[in-house]
């Protein structure tokens, strides 16, 4: 839970691992796209909190913080390519997700961006802490 004294950096890790919990609590009530939503939010917030950290203000559109994120770690070789795929895919699977009426997402569509996710932010986490 957010208080006074948090980081802007603190705060956006907060808010993706709420993110993730509801993800998980989400798939586990049946619905997978609220899942698949919130786990791409997660991993959303936590690039955000990377960026922030380094000073690198992007705006909030969502593009521009997967270009941004891939630019700046994974062209410079601080992450390895796949964890800008597993942002992007899961951006992709949420779009779907929330704006395909034609479409429902399976359990294991969620539980593939959802275990992302999880893999995405603990990258993300030890990121923050070599450099911390």
């Amino acid at each position: 839970m957010a208080d006074a004294s948090m980081t802007e950096v603190e705060l956006w890790l907060d808010r993706a691992q709420s993110g993730l919990k509801a993800a998980e609590s989400l798939a586990g009530a049946g619905l997978f796209d609220d899942a698949i939503s919130r786990a791409y939010y997660a991993m959303f917030y936590a690039a955000v909190a990377l960026l922030s950290r380094d000073g690198l203000e992007v705006s909030r559109k969502h593009t521009a913080v997967l270009a941004a994120f891939g630019r700046e770690y994974v062209k410079t070789g601080r992450v390895a390519p796949r964890y800008h795929q597993k942002l992007i895919e899961a951006f992709e699977w949420r779009q779907r997700a929330d704006y395909d009426v034609f479409w429902n997402a399976g359990e294991d569509e969620a539980t593939a961006i959802i275990r992302d996710a999880r893999e995405f932010l603990r990258q993300i986490a030890e990121l923050l802490k070599n450099a911390g």
